[in-house]
């Protein structure tokens, strides 16, 4: 197939150039929106990339002219600008899709054949396991039976069929098959899965949406797959294609780099005339236009950090912004780190993917050349880790992803400060482990943050090594106390409290939930080694959420044992059908029953305090 790459950015437009080349495609090269707007018209493509900011004529310009014309080819839009006003001027341009500027490259690819199947007439049936879904019929089946779904049900359920390894967040589900204009929250999506999920069990199909916590849905590798030739060779093909993007994108930022570099100097050269008063509106805006470019670009070549980065320079360096001594001071430490950053020696510039079941670390620290090291450095040791640089996104990371472990810096500009956090982070539960990482050493500061339940203080500065050494060292820890860590599933919330009495004696650890809603999100983050669920509850009973633990690679082998006050046959022989361990009455003495839970935790690996 033949593609129009329309991108003034050299770095940007040369790597995508070969990405696309290496999957078979056909690319023609456009350096200014005039120039693209010609071939367009001269030749006959199958897809058009084009970017938004570009010289001569812009992007939305472009595609304006050519649907006026009645061009029929799928155009997607690439743009820096997340701004919901500047999709939505985008789309209603004539572009099909678009991605912002800085993506990931096998996402954009992604999109790339999205769009040439939505254009192209195919006939297949996408399947999975018994369920079936004709895209030319629009027509769902479960055991050849009609299955009636809505719109956005039916779009659901065809997203993930037709991206069988790929995981959608909330905010992406949203980009995809929601109005722009009019965006709906993100609770939405959930809602829709959770019906969607619903309507397939009752026509006999089991749970095809696997929810992957802290990064949103993915379709479920079915049990026996029976997929059709063409997606099956699409799913074995996939990690190929990642590692030739990694391949490629690496070959891409070592010819780049000294281009990179030298854009970064025209932003330093100035930055030092800022500080001097000596600055012309054209070298301001250059420096603007050489902090867009990288915006777009560094993000490609993996460096997320140095993207946000790029993006605050370009809006400081505005030609209507006003400076202050203080902006310009910090214009002047934001290229500074940018070029720390890019002139690390280990620095890779894109990695495959850390393992979703990686442990994460959540970074509260507003210093950025600290976070990237450290997040560049945790790849090797096998952690993931996200920044936030204030406390108010901390709290949001914290309530949307709960880490496994938070590396909390005590100071922070203005009335909050790391107390105040970690003061919250103690009522919470579950428990998250909370390292101290800061400047102030005395030894009130210490004995403050002991009395406030955090596991380990650090004083700054201190090497990278030291502190990825101190976090796993926590983590350590705490996979030592899963041996002896029991998730109790009761919408009774006293049930959980009274074994929480029983059982801390023994060196147990509870954690009760009552609502089964919660119960994956809560699962992945305690890790417990027993499961102890009641049979009867609202929305999900005790036998779904066992069908769903066992039906899961990561935690079929986890012990779970249902404690009901049912005890007739049925009730029993159902939770065993389900794969229960154990079945246990409620009505047991309270030694009957701790004695049979400490049982089934030795079992597991029980260690004694």
């Amino acid at each position: 197939m033949k593609l129009l790459l329309i991108e003034d950015d050299q770095p940007t437009s040369s790597m995508l150039a070969e990405l696309l080349v290496a999957q078979h495609y056909m690319v023609n090269l456009a350096t200014d929106g005039q120039m693209g707007l010609e071939l367009a018209r001269e030749f006959t493509y199958d897809l058009i990339l084009l970017d938004v900011t570009l010289p001569k004529m812009n992007g939305l310009s472009v595609c304006k002219h050519l649907r006026a014309e009645g061009y029929q080819c799928p155009i997607l839009l690439l743009t820096a600008n997340a701004s919901s006003n500047e999709r939505v001027m985008g789309l209603d341009a004539g572009a099909n899709d678009y991605v912002v500027k800085p993506f990931d490259p096998p996402e954009l690819l992604a999109r790339v054949r999205a769009l040439l199947r939505r254009d192209a007439a195919t006939t297949s049936v996408l399947t999975w396991e018994n369920v079936k879904l004709d895209t030319v019929s629009n027509e769902v089946t479960c055991n050849d039976e009609s299955v009636r779904l809505t719109h956005k049900e039916y779009c659901l359920l065809e997203l993930f069929l037709l991206n069988p390894k790929r995981i959608f967040s909330r905010s992406a589900l949203l980009d995809r098959l929601w109005d722009f204009a009019e965006p709906p929250g993100e609770e939405t999506v959930s809602t829709h899965i959770k019906c969607l999920r619903q309507k397939l069990k009752a026509a006999g199909a089991a749970d095809l949406i696997e929810t992957v916590y802290g990064l949103g849905y993915r379709l479920r590798t079915p049990v026996q797959a029976v997929e059709p030739p063409v997606l099956a060779f699409m799913e074995k093909q996939q990690d190929v294609k990642l590692q030739r993007a990694v391949t490629i994108t690496s070959k891409a930022w070592n010819k780049y780099r000294d281009k990179i570099l030298a854009q970064v100097t025209v932003i330093e050269t100035t930055a030092q005339a800022l500080t001097s008063a000596q600055l012309s509106p054209i070298d301001r805006q250059s420096a603007q236009q050489e902090a867009h470019k990288l915006a777009g670009s560094l993000g490609i070549f993996g460096f997320m950090a140095g993207s946000q980065i790029a993006q605050e320079l370009e809006a400081l360096l505005q030609p209507a912004v006003t400076l202050t001594d203080v902006q310009v001071q910090h214009i002047v430490e934001l290229t500074a780190s940018l070029r720390l950053m890019l002139e690390q020696p280990q620095t890779a510039p894109l990695t495959v993917e850390t393992s979703a079941y990686a442990p994460l670390i959540l970074m509260i620290d507003d210093d950025l050349m600290l976070a990237e090291r450290v997040r560049i450095e945790a790849i090797a040791w096998g952690l993931r880790v996200e920044v936030a640089t204030d406390l108010t996104v901390a709290r949001k990371a914290i309530a949307q992803s709960p880490p496994n472990v938070i590396l909390l810096d005590l100071n922070f500009p203005g009335a909050e400060n790391g107390f105040m956090l970690l003061r919250e982070l103690m009522q919470r539960s579950p428990k998250i482990p909370v390292l101290a990482f800061t400047g102030q050493g005395d030894l009130a500061s210490r004995l403050e943050v002991v009395r406030l339940g955090g596991c380990v203080f650090l004083q700054k500065p201190l090497p990278t090594y030291e502190i990825l050494k101190a976090v796993t060292d926590v983590l350590h820890q705490m996979q030592v106390s899963h041996h002896n860590r029991v998730l109790v599933v009761d919408d009774d919330g006293a049930i959980a409290a009274n074994l929480e009495h029983l059982l801390q004696p023994f060196g147990v650890e509870v954690t009760g939930l009552s609502d089964p809603h919660q119960f994956w999100e809560l699962l992945t983050v305690t890790m417990p080694n027993l499961l102890l669920l009641d049979l009867e509850m609202p929305g999900f009973d005790g036998v779904d959420l066992c069908q769903a633990v066992r039906s899961d690679p990561k935690w079929q082998q986890l012990a779970i044992v249902f404690l009901s006050t049912h005890t007739e046959a049925a009730a029993i022989e159902r939770a065993f059908i389900a794969g229960a361990d154990d079945y246990l009455s409620k009505a047991m003495t309270a030694t009957e029953l701790v004695t049979r839970i400490i049982h089934r935790l030795k079992r597991s690996g029980f260690q004694t305090e």
